[in-house]
């Protein structure tokens, strides 16, 4: 019957990672050998809890709370493994003494299975507690996330960059697309994937790397249409990402503020456009 814990624990410590406020958010780095060890020690965690449990239940406690005229049941082993013995008994032929020490069995399984699921919760409430301890707020989300992408350069940097409202990035693609804009997602990890595998963006202005010297080229300017445009960007694409400081751009760029030369006619409405952008953002 011990056997027979051994998925119990291993469905209960893959629950456990689903619902951890840590765990869940690393799940999709769990895959193969790692994973099945991760819910193995967090179903042996949740069946330490659940076995101390069950023995308080069945030693520790009494089995009735006497309030007043009543008396107040606190264990049903009495009334599962009744049930057990039934059941075993209208399907063989067992002894009785044989029939009561299976049926006893059988109702501790039950009893250890269902607390061991209860367990994992209480995990989830216990870690729940810690994060308000070590941060000082119940909604830890972003600080946990932030550190989960800390080892990562570029995940870092997005993250970082999403949580400020002032603050824009330059994404630069594998096409050699450039887009300006504000991070506004990050997604949502799921049990396969990262939060760090597709990313949306409110561009800002969008161009292109000039394919010998690189320099960058913008052509198309959404403040034009004011409409609040939304890009998703798949995150292997990106080459370079970097944090995009409208001063320093508008000081490396200073034909931005002159007068446009004969050979510059074509781009001076783009520029003049690009001029009222950039100081809007500079004030």
């Amino acid at each position: 019957m011990i056997f027979l814990l051994i998925f119990p624990v291993l469905v209960t410590g893959f629950l456990a990672c689903h619902i951890h406020p840590v765990h869940s958010y690393r799940l999709h780095r769990y895959e193969g050998q790692y994973l099945y060890l991760k819910s193995a020690e967090l179903g042996l965690k949740c069946f330490f809890l659940a076995f101390l449990a069950w023995l308080g239940l069945h030693y520790w406690l009494p089995d009735r709370l006497p309030i007043g005229w009543f008396a107040i049941p606190l264990t049903l082993s009495g009334a599962l493994t009744e049930v057990m013995a039934t059941m075993i008994g209208a399907a063989s032929s067992t002894q009785p003494a044989s029939l009561s020490e299976e049926a006893t069995r059988m109702a501790s399984f039950f009893e250890l299975s269902f607390l061991t699921f209860a367990a994992a919760y209480l995990v989830k409430l216990w870690s729940h507690v810690s994060l308000r301890l070590r941060f000082g707020q119940w909604n830890t989300r972003v600080h946990v996330i932030g550190e989960i992408l800390e080892d990562s350069p570029l995940d870092n940097l997005l993250f970082r960059l999403s949580l400020q409202r002032d603050r824009s990035a330059m994404l630069t693609m594998e096409d050699r697309k450039v887009y300006v804009g504000k991070i506004i997602n990050l997604g949502e990890p799921s049990a396969t994937t990262g939060m760090d595998q597709d990313i949306a963006i409110m561009p800002l202005m969008s161009g292109y790397r000039d394919k010998d010297t690189l320099k960058v080229t913008f052509t198309t300017f959404y403040e034009e249409v004011d409409l609040g445009i939304l890009i998703s960007l798949r995150q292997d694409n990106i080459l370079s990402a970097t944090e995009f400081d409208f001063g320093a751009y508008r000081l490396w760029n200073p034909l931005l503020d002159t007068e446009a030369s004969p050979a510059e006619t074509d781009g001076k409405a783009r520029r003049g456009l690009l001029g009222k952008l950039l100081a809007a953002f500079v004030r």
